[in-house]
């Protein structure tokens, strides 16, 4: 089983355009992989009470590091009235720079995003806020896969037991192929979506069929499209 060791190195980009092989995938096989043992969702585990009265990149006082080793899904919720909007800056798994923008639809809702962040190192106000402030957490129960490709079994709990094969359809979101991507498009993987709720105790472990394809422009392949991180 492919357990991975804890990320890349920040700053250290090893996205693989066009990807075809990869050392932990046997491309005939469905692949086992650990998608750690995540903690229950937080919407404060992030960060919480960011201005967003002034436009521009604020950084992080300390970067913060997924609990799953392929990253998971984030969310963004404002204090008040809402008017800001905001993109969240980090890495994935594989070093690889991204940006998801958040923007809302009520007062005090969260929005959940769709890609799987590994690390988030800062944000950016592109429509200021006033005095609101926006709290970044993770979310949900959706967690990032190694590279793009099917999930055909999947095993959840401590220890770890086959989950129903017939949840396995909306357990499982799609890679997104869009090209290029942008900062609302999804997770160019796909995502794992777990039955149970993570609580730091069960551990989660899916088989994946891997997906080595490329489209007309000859991008993709295992790593997915590359990320937006503009």
């Amino acid at each position: 089983m492919y357990q991975d060791r804890k990320g890349m190195m920040q700053g250290i980009n090893m996205y693989c355009p066009a990807c075809q092989w990869a050392a932990a995938v046997s491309m005939n096989d469905c692949n086992t992989f650990s998608l750690g043992k995540p903690a229950v969702a937080s919407a404060t585990a992030i960060a919480s009470a960011l201005a967003t009265s002034a436009t521009g990149v604020q950084w992080l006082s300390t970067p913060w590091v997924a609990d799953s080793p392929f990253g998971r899904q984030i969310q963004c919720t404002p204090s008040g009235s809402v008017t800001a909007t905001v993109d969240v800056l980090g890495e994935d798994y594989l070093g690889q720079p991204m940006t998801e923008r958040f923007s809302w639809a009520a007062v005090g809702t969260a929005a959940v995003g769709k890609k799987a962040f590994y690390r988030v190192l800062a944000f950016r106000t592109v429509v200021a806020g006033g005095g609101v402030t926006v709290n970044i957490g993770t979310s949900g129960t959706k967690l990032g896969l190694p590279f793009k490709g099917s999930i055909e079994w999947a095993k959840e709990g401590n220890p770890p037991a086959l989950i129903d094969p017939a949840t396995l359809f909306s357990a499982w979101t799609a890679p997104d192929l869009t090209d290029p991507a942008t900062n609302v498009s999804g997770e160019p993987r796909g995502l794992y979506t777990c039955t149970a709720t993570p609580d730091g105790v069960k551990e989660f472990i899916i088989g994946l069929r891997t997906d080595n394809s490329l489209n007309a422009n000859n991008n993709g392949g295992l790593h997915g499209i590359r990320h937006f991180g503009g």
